[in-house]
């Protein structure tokens, strides 16, 4: 368990309507004791959830957000809040154990050392492991005065339904592509990919400004090259799986997913093809087995999953 260290956030723009309703919760002593963020990686689930822990440590806020300059953002800005909390996977691991649980209990069992409120941030939640989910249910059960958790999930349904059931569920989703693409053209000098960095994020505007930032655009255009080889049969699975299983392995998950998914809309001929919906299936079966810290042979799963992506053409 490690302090959080950041500059103070602030709701990005298409965060404003949930933000007014925490508002209203803050204003009227309503805000639960327990918060699941829910919905899709890259739309700024972690930065709603660090503005909304600022913002309830501020010891004077300003217009509805942390103000910056009292004691409490001070130490917020340094890094160094006693009652400001993040869980998240530690390094070289990919679960969160019930250590940092046990930690976390211990800490918050205890007076605000500032005086105010004591904040968590577990992010993302789906990767407690079981031990560590049961450990935790005995503080969302047993809330502790002036303690508020905040739970970053991008897939929820990999939390157990207990957990689930005793938090307030904020289900979020990505903006509107106008307010996206807004938003990263304010960022941006350069412009050009925008369009194509949200199409293959799926209008996950943090996931595109990640794209357009690095290399991540080149090497999916790279791997779309690849997989549509394979489909043609001008390129075979073991050779594509050798070029596949150097990629991350869930972004390329991903990637796949995406492909599919605009292939069905955009193509008349391969959204009659019923075989396609069976193979997405077992996409979003792996995707799932590899968010949840499973080990897979990375090789032997794309030549696999390769193989199947040919035959889903050959066999229609």
């Amino acid at each position: 368990m490690t302090e959080i260290t950041n500059t103070l956030s602030l709701p990005l723009p298409w965060q404003e309507s949930i933000w007014s309703e925490f508002s209203q919760y803050i204003h009227t002593d309503r805000l639960p004791h327990a918060i699941l963020l829910s919905g899709p990686s890259g739309i700024g689930k972690g930065r709603l959830a660090i503005a909304l822990a600022e913002r309830l440590l501020c010891g004077s806020e300003s217009h509805g957000y942390a103000c910056g300059i009292c004691k409490s953002c001070t130490l917020l800005n340094a890094g160094s809040h006693p009652d400001l909390f993040s869980i998240s996977i530690p390094e070289k691991s990919k679960n969160i154990s019930i250590d940092e649980i046990r930690k976390l209990s211990s800490v918050i069992s205890k007076t605000a050392q500032q005086g105010g409120r004591k904040v968590a941030v577990i992010n993302p939640a789906e990767a407690l492991n079981i031990n560590a989910s049961n450990a935790l249910l005995k503080s969302l059960e047993e809330p502790q005065g002036k303690t508020v958790l905040i739970l970053v999930a991008h897939r929820p349904t990999l939390l157990s339904a207990t957990i689930r059931s005793r938090c307030q569920i904020i289900p979020l989703t990505p903006p509107s592509g106008e307010l996206a693409t807004s938003w990263l053209n304010s960022l941006l000098t350069d412009q050009t990919n925008i369009d194509k960095a949200l199409e293959i994020s799926d209008g996950r505007p943090l996931l595109a400004l990640d794209y357009l930032r690095s290399d991540s655009l080149r090497d999916q255009k790279h791997f779309e090259e690849v997989i549509s080889a394979v489909r043609t049969g001008d390129l075979s699975f073991i050779d594509a799986a050798q070029q596949c299983a150097k990629l991350d392995i869930g972004t390329a998950l991903e990637w796949f997913i995406s492909y599919l998914h605009r292939s069905v809309i955009k193509d008349k001929r391969t959204r009659s093809n019923q075989n396609i919906y069976l193979f997405l299936d077992r996409l979003n079966y792996m995707y799932s087995l590899i968010v949840s810290g499973s080990n897979v042979n990375q090789q032997l799963m794309w030549e696999e999953l390769l193989m199947s992506w040919r035959q889903t053409y050959f066999s229609k």
